[in-house]
């Protein structure tokens, strides 16, 4: 699942719970090619196909949080769209509200729409200034946490740094078994509502456990640079390791894929070394 998917299904969610409509019963549909003739309840559709055919008639709501959706038939109930792609062909049927909040939208002349409404929240072209603030503070933060880390409590980040570089594939496995299984079970308490700040609380926990990683990566960085000055080192690796993830994320699809191999790796290190309170020492089995 998209990350960047789940503030909006959590979103999604609230306004579900706020219409009244019952979230027990909503489905959430992730992926693939599907063709819906009738459903039940509010329908979530993420970075999946979704069509509604010429001769079907469905309740509805749906909200479109990625992906794309298709109106062919009839849509009883309302859409929402927070973000990918909306079309409603020529003789396609809304009853209720289209509210469009975000994303592409393309309506035929002849698709019926009984309500419409546009919420435009899209933020305005922000200058360079405004748009790289955020990137430098975020590095300027992670360099100066990484630098006295480095010089106070070296020993955390050399375990972490050691267990990333000397056993990657453990490391990756375990990273990336613990983004997968934490991922779900963040999208499932989402849906129960009352466990959405625990959702919350758990992402954020998962970040800031992912930028331990990067300070490891940085000190790992910093050590090349064979300086006495171990937290003037550390600092400036996290720089480069920042700079060079970005860097990657110019570059689809290839460089996205080394950018997560390097964040899992970093992720995993840090658990197997219980936040690198002590090295790690894989399993030797018995001759």
């Amino acid at each position: 699942m998209n990350v960047e998917l789940i503030p909006l299904l959590i979103l999604a969610l609230l306004l579900i719970s706020a219409g009244g409509a019952d979230v027990e019963t909503a489905e959430l549909v992730m992926e693939g090619d599907h063709e819906v003739t009738e459903h039940r309840g509010a329908l979530i559709v993420g970075d999946a196909t979704v069509t509604v055919p010429a001769d079907a008639e469905v309740s509805g709501p749906i909200y479109v949080i990625g992906g794309d959706v298709r109106i062919q038939g009839t849509v009883a109930g309302d859409v929402t769209q927070l973000s990918g792609s909306l079309v409603a062909e020529e003789g396609a049927a809304i009853g209720g509200e289209l509210l469009h909040i975000s994303g592409t939208e393309t309506l035929a002349e002849e698709a019926t729409i009984a309500v419409r409404t546009t919420a435009d929240l899209t933020p305005a072209e922000p200058s360079p200034l405004a748009a790289y603030t955020p990137l430098v503070l975020t590095t300027l933060v992670l360099s100066l946490v990484g630098g006295w880390l480095a010089e106070k409590r070296r020993s955390l980040l050399e375990n972490v740094g050691r267990a990333a570089r000397d056993h990657t594939l453990v490391s990756l496995t375990v990273g990336g078994l613990l983004f997968v299984t934490f991922l779900s079970v963040f999208v499932f308490m989402a849906f129960t509502l009352v466990l959405i700040p625990v959702s919350i609380l758990g992402l954020l926990i998962g970040m800031l456990t992912t930028a331990y990683g990067v300070l490891a990566w940085g000190y790992l960085v910093g050590e090349r640079l064979n300086t006495p000055r171990v937290g003037v080192a550390t600092g400036l690796g996290v720089v480069a390791v920042v700079a060079l993830t970005q860097l990657l994320g110019l570059i689809p699809f290839v460089g996205e894929l080394i950018t997560g191999v390097l964040l899992l790796t970093g992720l995993g290190a840090v658990v197997v070394t219980y936040f690198g309170l002590r090295p790690f020492e894989p399993v030797v089995l018995p001759e």
